[in-house]
């Protein structure tokens, strides 16, 4: 009775194990994330970047089926928070989501300031109010976003779908400044054919820097949320999430300070 019993033990959590990386109702895994390079962004019709090469590895290690998109932040976010079986990458975290989706871990960080272009002398910043006499650019949605507007700041924002519209206002001066990673402001100003030396920082916003997630949706199975986490701990151990950084040498230019993830 006991070893029939066991067996039935060890039949069901084998069947777990096995549907755990069967998407729902018939349909892979639906990962979604944004334009957000280095992290995550498209190139010749592909989403690459270096948190989609960890969620990659993640997924292939843990066995899931999925396809992999990149929209404007508003849709994935809401996408992920409506839709049964998403992943969203790369998410800050903060009280008001946390209930929103089943967390996994950090796969990244971003180092948030708020740049303006440095020709512009007549904007001066040295206190956390005086952005308040300026317009803002803002992705709609965004963890950045959200923050601000957590701290009054509402009327002078310019909500938009992404960075990239971001560095376009900033240019044209439709906006004063905005707060981006440095690794992005980089990259972006790049794809928009502009010299990252004409941006200029104005001030590091420790509160709007973060760590950077991979999240479920929460009618995901707890079980495929499990197996993740485990992959995303073996291959912080086995030395691969470091190979994967190395790919990307903006991490590593000296214009940058070096930061350990």
């Amino acid at each position: 009775m006991y070893s029939k019993k066991k067996f039935m033990i060890s039949v069901t959590l084998f069947l777990i194990c096995i549907f755990a990386s069967v998407p729902v109702f018939g349909q892979p895994l639906q990962v979604v994330t944004e334009e957000y390079p280095p992290y995550n962004y498209s190139e010749d019709g592909e989403v690459v970047g270096f948190c989609t090469d960890v969620v990659k590895e993640i997924l292939k290690r843990a066995k899931v089926e999925y396809t992999i998109h990149s929209y404007p932040w508003a849709d994935s976010y809401k996408m992920a928070q409506t839709e049964t079986n998403v992943l969203i990458y790369s998410i800050g975290r903060n009280v008001e989501r946390e209930p929103l989706f089943k967390w996994v871990d950090v796969i990244a960080r971003t180092e948030v300031y708020f740049y303006k272009l440095k020709s512009r002398v007549d904007i001066k910043i040295k206190t956390f109010d005086d952005i308040k006499k300026y317009k803002i650019g803002a992705v709609q949605d965004d963890f950045r976003a959200q923050w601000l507007i957590k701290q009054g700041i509402k009327d002078q924002l310019a909500l938009v779908p992404d960075d990239r519209q971001n560095m376009r206002n900033l240019f044209a001066r439709k906006i004063d400044i905005f707060p981006i990673g440095e690794f992005v402001a980089y990259n972006i100003a790049h794809q928009e054919g502009r010299a990252f030396n004409d941006l200029e920082k104005t001030m590091y916003i420790k509160d709007m820097s973060a760590d950077l997630y991979m999240a479920f949706s929460n009618q995901t199975p707890d079980v495929m949320v499990e197996k993740c986490k485990k992959a995303l701990f073996e291959i912080k151990k086995d030395g691969t999430y470091e190979k994967i950084k190395s790919k990307y040498a903006i991490f590593y230019l000296p214009i940058f300070k070096i930061r350990s993830y």
